[in-house]
Protein backbone atom coordinates (compact mmCIF):
# COMPACT_ATOMS: atom_id res chain seq x y z
CA UNK A 1 0.00 0.00 0.00
CA UNK A 2 1.34 3.57 -1.05
CA UNK A 3 1.04 6.71 0.56
CA UNK A 4 2.35 10.15 0.26
CA UNK A 5 4.04 12.01 3.28
CA UNK A 6 4.56 15.23 3.26
CA UNK A 7 7.16 16.99 5.68
CA UNK A 8 6.73 20.80 6.48
CA UNK A 9 8.35 23.14 8.53
CA UNK A 10 11.96 21.90 10.84
CA UNK A 11 11.00 18.17 9.75
CA UNK A 12 11.67 19.17 6.57
CA UNK A 13 14.89 20.74 7.22
CA UNK A 14 15.91 18.01 9.48
CA UNK A 15 14.84 15.47 6.92
CA UNK A 16 16.36 17.44 4.11
CA UNK A 17 13.24 16.33 2.05
CA UNK A 18 9.57 18.08 1.58
CA UNK A 19 8.08 14.65 1.01
CA UNK A 20 7.99 11.15 -0.09
CA UNK A 21 6.42 7.80 -1.13
CA UNK A 22 6.60 4.46 1.53
CA UNK A 23 4.26 1.89 2.44
CA UNK A 24 2.89 2.19 6.19
CA UNK A 25 0.12 0.59 7.11
CA UNK A 26 -0.68 2.89 10.12
CA UNK A 27 1.20 6.22 11.96
CA UNK A 28 2.89 3.91 14.12
CA UNK A 29 4.62 2.66 10.60
CA UNK A 30 5.90 6.28 9.57
CA UNK A 31 6.63 7.42 12.59
CA UNK A 32 9.37 4.11 12.74
CA UNK A 33 10.46 4.72 8.90
CA UNK A 34 10.98 8.21 9.96
CA UNK A 35 13.45 7.26 12.86
CA UNK A 36 14.69 4.02 10.80
CA UNK A 37 15.86 6.47 8.15
CA UNK A 38 16.30 10.14 9.74
CA UNK A 39 17.50 8.60 13.28
CA UNK A 40 15.49 9.18 16.72
CA UNK A 41 15.15 13.29 16.73
CA UNK A 42 13.64 13.34 13.42
CA UNK A 43 10.97 11.14 14.83
CA UNK A 44 10.69 13.30 18.22
CA UNK A 45 9.89 15.96 16.11
CA UNK A 46 7.05 14.14 13.84
CA UNK A 47 5.82 13.58 17.46
CA UNK A 48 5.30 17.01 18.33
CA UNK A 49 3.70 18.10 15.21
CA UNK A 50 0.26 18.25 13.92
CA UNK A 51 -0.17 14.85 12.15
CA UNK A 52 -2.73 15.20 9.10
CA UNK A 53 -4.33 12.14 7.16
CA UNK A 54 -6.09 13.64 4.11
CA UNK A 55 -6.32 16.69 5.70
CA UNK A 56 -7.66 15.50 8.88
CA UNK A 57 -5.93 15.60 12.65
CA UNK A 58 -4.67 12.03 13.77
CA UNK A 59 -6.06 12.84 17.16
CA UNK A 60 -9.65 13.13 15.53
CA UNK A 61 -9.05 9.78 14.28
CA UNK A 62 -7.49 6.78 16.27
CA UNK A 63 -4.46 9.06 17.07
CA UNK A 64 -0.69 6.88 16.23
CA UNK A 65 -2.89 3.84 15.24
CA UNK A 66 -4.71 5.47 12.75
CA UNK A 67 -5.19 2.89 9.30
CA UNK A 68 -3.66 4.40 6.54
CA UNK A 69 -5.00 3.05 2.97
CA UNK A 70 -3.80 2.77 -0.85
CA UNK A 71 -3.13 6.53 -1.42
CA UNK A 72 -3.57 8.54 1.51
CA UNK A 73 -1.49 11.20 2.01
CA UNK A 74 -0.12 12.33 5.57
CA UNK A 75 1.38 15.57 6.80
CA UNK A 76 3.43 16.79 9.52
CA UNK A 77 2.28 20.57 9.97
CA UNK A 78 3.92 23.08 12.54
CA UNK A 79 1.63 23.77 15.09
CA UNK A 80 0.85 27.31 15.50
CA UNK A 81 -0.84 29.31 18.20
CA UNK A 82 -1.87 33.01 18.36
CA UNK A 83 -4.28 35.34 20.59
Amino acid sequence: MQITVKYRADLAALTKISGESMEADNIKDVLKHLKNRFGAQAEKLAKTMLIVVNGRSILLLKAFKTALKDGDEVSFLPICGGG
